[in-house]
């Protein structure tokens, strides 16, 4: 089950990643949003398992299909959600530090290898659907490394196979033709400032005013960014996230609903469960006592 903490940048920060093994598989099981509007330092390769897989960043949508995979770089801003409404969306995420495979600072495998597409500023993300032979391999190298995380003592093998699939990748960045404009403008940007913002003082009294300025820009420009980048105004930006706070603190605190909406940033209590049931499709006590939480 995939956790996602906000961290001190106000990034992602992964669950289950650590300093002296900078690598984790979350292994994610969900029929709805999977990780709403996010970014992170980590560099992510998805496998879909079963079902359809909807990726949004702030310049196109992918689906992606059972079999499936695709590559996500550093710092890119997207939301994830399964499509199905059948059954729900399995997917093996495998996430990890560029240091993973890059070693210590400016190493060879950093300056020759990881940096081509780390700082290739119009690579957002890389579609893997087993066109040709070397995406097919990228497939079977993605299940073999997640059937390696049941097993003890796969710490070396599993570096060495993203260490396989990263030439693989770069392989296929020859042969990749991409959009002439960089992914990373300066609306992106923007929006991740502002984002940041709003993770750091969600709890607080939060004005349009105050979020726009965070970015140094105008109110009429922050709408613009946010409607540009997300499809969403700053305000249901907010809302969201205030809810997805208190839902974390519904599953692991025992604090009141009235308690819990004035931490997110609610006046009230009434307000805050109209608009956690208008958000979630469920009042806050029933996705309390609901023991599966995914995210």
């Amino acid at each position: 089950m995939r956790k996602i903490i906000i961290g001190k940048h106000q990034n992602e920060e992964i669950d289950g990643l650590f300093p002296e093994y900078p690598y984790v598989l979350h292994c994610i099981n969900s029929k709805g949003i999977i990780a709403p509007w996010h970014w992170h330092e980590e560099l992510e390769f998805c496998f879909v398992r079963r079902g359809t897989l909807r990726v949004t960043t702030t310049n196109k949508e992918y689906l992606f299909y059972q079999g499936e995979a695709f590559f996500v770089n550093s710092d890119i801003l997207c939301t994830m959600e399964g499509t199905d409404e059948g059954e729900n969306t399995l997917m093996d995420s495998h996430l990890f530090h560029p240091v993973f495979l890059s070693g210590h600072f400016k190493s060879v495998y950093e300056t020759k290898y990881l940096d081509p597409v780390l700082k290739n500023r119009k690579l957002e993300l890389l579609e893997i659907r087993g066109n040709n032979e070397n995406q097919k391999e990228m497939l079977a190298l993605l299940k073999r490394a997640a059937l390696l995380q049941v097993k003890s003592d796969a710490e070396f093998q599993t570096r060495n196979v993203f260490s396989e699939i990263w030439l693989l990748l770069l392989e296929e960045l020859k042969e990749w033709e991409a959009d002439t404009t960089p992914v990373k403008t300066l609306n992106q940007e923007r929006v991740q400032t502002m984002m940041a913002f709003i993770h750091a003082n969600y709890g607080e009294k939060i004005t349009l005013e105050d979020i726009a300025s965070s970015a140094a820009i105008g109110k009429r420009e922050c709408l613009r960014c946010f409607q540009s980048c997300i499809h969403k105004t700053p305000f249901e930006y907010l809302m969201e996230y205030r809810i997805e706070a208190a839902g974390r603190l519904l599953k692991t605190t025992n604090e009141s609903v009235a308690v819990i909406a004035l931490e997110t940033g609610f006046s009230g209590e009434a307000y805050f469960c109209k608009v956690f049931k208008r958000i979630k499709g469920k009042t806050p006590g029933k996705w309390r006592r609901e023991k599966d939480y995914n995210r």
